[in-house]
């Protein structure tokens, strides 16, 4: 079962038409569906699970209550009933989540983030909204350009928890498309990243200096 892929920091490409959804600070679920088998794969990023499993074994009668009966009924629509299996990825998290670490004996919820068609790819965007924007999914922040004066206006943000992830369709060089991802995070969730785990700080901070440019 693939894993969700990493997404980097903005900078690598500017001036793009992008829509930006809030990021949610939890951890990251995947869940396989087939027309044959219905929901049968759960997994972290790095581990599978089931019922039984003492960390995350919660989360599939939590997916069962919130999600299966009404993602069956758009993976039966018209439009996506002949695709063979679909990935659903999805954050879990709960009231005092915070970098990837949970206090579990508080309640939990679930994120619909992106569902990837096989042989297909992530469902666009815009058809993430229009399909699956019924369920519960990040929050649109903002829909327009990728640039300077919209990443800081994130990064200064006291309304977000995290920052946002910036999701977008660009096109090939020699045709075609690809999804593109990339997130911004607020100075504030870095600080407090920083007073937390300061080698983990680092490690982000690395990363955003590495994408981190001017445009042109």
């Amino acid at each position: 079962m693939k894993t969700y892929h990493h997404i980097p920091y903005y900078g690598e490409h500017w001036d793009i038409p992008v829509i930006a959804f809030d990021k949610i600070d939890g951890t990251n679920i995947r869940v396989e569906f087939s027309h044959k088998r219905g929901f049968y794969k759960f997994g972290t990023r790095k581990t599978m699970f089931d019922e039984r499993g003492e960390e995350f074994g919660f989360v599939v009668p939590l997916f069962k209550e919130k999600f299966e009966e009404d993602l069956t009924k758009v993976f039966k629509t018209d439009k996506y009933k002949k695709v063979e299996r679909f990935l659903c990825y999805f954050e879990v998290f709960g009231e005092d989540s915070e970098f990837g670490q949970h206090n579990f004996e508080k309640p939990f919820d679930l994120m619909l983030l992106d569902v990837d068609v096989y042989k297909k790819g992530y469902v666009k965007p815009k058809d993430f909204i229009k399909d699956f924007g019924h369920l519960k999914i990040p929050k649109v922040i903002y829909e327009g350009t990728l640039d300077k004066e919209f990443v800081q206006s994130v990064k200064n943000s006291e309304e977000l928890e995290e920052g946002v992830i910036c999701k977008t369709v660009l096109k090939k060089r020699k045709g075609g498309e690809e999804m593109y991802h990339c997130k911004i995070k607020t100075k504030d969730w870095m600080k407090r990243l920083k007073e937390k785990d300061l080698d983990l700080y680092y490690k982000e901070l690395n990363e955003t200096e590495k994408f981190e440019h001017e445009p042109g």
